[in-house]
């Protein structure tokens, strides 16, 4: 069995984002009322996978404009670098989230949620540049 390529996987990735904001709304929403003053971490959750989902959009079509403008294929390592090290970060928000609401206590709060997002936009994006110039460099230039 083959593995998945690093467009299926950002596909893929964008589901669960899209998922995942979906069914966060829909349960703050179902949850409104007197009793239900403290579902702050599902908005902050809920807000944590809409920034990720467009996130991927933005690296999905990053990645299908190159390949569509140079007529190349980029390379599948740096690829699934890019998408996996994406999602890992996503995953290490959504468990901080979750580790924030275990433990209110906690002096970090939605600030680690927002690097979180900035990290895995700014790792994105160099992985991506580095996977175009490696492209470029290994195949011998322009078209």
């Amino acid at each position: 069995m083959s593995s998945p390529s690093p467009k299926t996987l950002l596909r893929l990735f964008v589901n669960f984002c899209l998922v995942g904001c979906g069914a966060s709304a829909i349960y703050q929403v179902s949850h409104v009322g007197p009793g239900y003053d403290r579902l702050g971490w599902v908005h902050e959750l809920t807000v944590f996978f809409f920034f990720g989902l467009l996130s991927f959009v933005l690296f999905l079509s990053e990645y299908h404009l190159v390949q569509r403008l140079s007529r190349r294929e980029l390379n599948p390592t740096w690829g699934y670098v890019q998408s996996l090290g994406c999602f890992l970060l996503l995953l290490c928000g959504i468990a901080s989230i979750y580790f924030d609401r275990a433990t209110p206590l906690t002096n970090h709060g939605s600030a680690f949620t927002d690097r979180i997002l900035q990290l895995m936009l700014v790792f994105g994006h160099i992985v991506f540049l580095g996977n175009v110039v490696w492209t470029y460099v290994h195949q011998g230039g322009a078209p």
